[in-house]
């Protein structure tokens, strides 16, 4: 099954997960994303590239990174650090003693990777489960995605990709879409304007992935709306999410609460705080969003 496709890289394969779909699954996180949402939940995928990420609470400030660094630029995580001219040569990683640094973003072989994610397959078939391809945004990189997923799907294993629908659609039709299960896909803004001001992307290719996919035969399509404080979590903009759901036909929502746990993770790879909302959404916010959508005879997931 080897390829010439360049492979994306991955952060982090997730084994025996609960979340993310149906059943114990496995959960492929791939970088690069054509979006920057500023609440991103998971900002180690937003770049296509490798980046060192730095957890402050493992670092014991013993400074064993800073010797090991050829650059002269490895910084205790307490401190600043010029992450820009890291050379990504992994020596602080090797040196740290309490595991505090890591490399997010490997390149995997994709036979070593579908026999990873196999060794699982009992616990999907027993659970309902499967393999979720997350990120990140994995449709941009439809080619060498599509490939696992065939090799998954040929098993018979239920394949869910997690989208935020930003991509080409060609490529993805072609090469991805034969091969997965079950699609669930993030809608944040119906506004344009407000779309490409908190997200860096206006949302017109989004909304026309959706409804391609909404003319194609596929049997799980769960469209996906991030509660977000000040942004996404206004009245009219869900009831406008709501419109477009109702207009396509869709009579199926989940909605995603906000929770704060993206912060530490964002400042551990040296990026800006663009958006700080700290606490987690209360439930009386949450069913006041449910409510919106189940006004519209549409049934809200979870």
């Amino acid at each position: 099954m080897a390829s010439a496709t360049k492979a994306p890289l991955i952060v982090d394969v997730k084994r025996s997960s609960l979340d993310d779909g149906p059943g114990i699954r496995s959960v492929v996180f791939f970088k690069g994303c054509p979006l920057r949402c500023v609440w991103c939940q998971n900002p180690e995928t937003l770049s296509s590239k490798a980046e060192i990420q730095r957890e402050p609470e493992r670092c014991a400030a013993c400074g064993a990174c800073l010797p090991a660094c050829p650059a002269n630029r490895a910084r205790p995580a307490a401190e600043p650090e010029e992450s820009g001219q890291c050379l990504l040569c992994g020596k602080c990683v090797d040196a740290c003693p309490a595991a505090a640094r890591r490399i997010a973003g490997q390149e995997h072989d994709l036979d070593q990777l579908l026999e990873l994610l196999l060794r699982d397959e009992p616990f999907y078939r027993r659970s309902g489960g499967g393999v979720t391809l997350s990120g990140g945004e994995p449709a941009v990189k439809a080619r060498w995605v599509g490939k696992l997923a065939a090799g998954l799907a040929e098993r018979s294993v239920h394949v869910l990709l997690e989208t935020a629908g930003h991509f080409a659609w060609e490529p993805f039709e072609r090469h991805l879409l034969p091969h997965l299960s079950a699609v669930y896909f993030d809608l944040k803004l119906a506004d344009d304007a407000a779309h490409r001001r908190h997200t860096g992307r206006g949302n017109k290719r989004i909304h026309e992935t959706l409804r391609n996919l909404v003319a194609t035969d596929l049997d799980d399509l769960l469209p996906r709306v991030p509660l977000i404080p000040g942004i996404t979590a206004d009245t009219d903009n869900l009831m406008a999410l709501a419109e477009l759901l109702d207009e396509l036909g869709l009579r199926r929502v989940a909605l995603l609460p906000y929770n704060p746990l993206w912060i530490p993770k964002r400042t551990s790879l040296g990026l800006d705080l663009p958006y700080g909302h700290a606490d987690w959404m209360p439930n009386e916010e949450v069913e006041g969003c449910r409510e919106i959508f189940t006004s519209r005879d549409i049934e809200v997931i979870g």
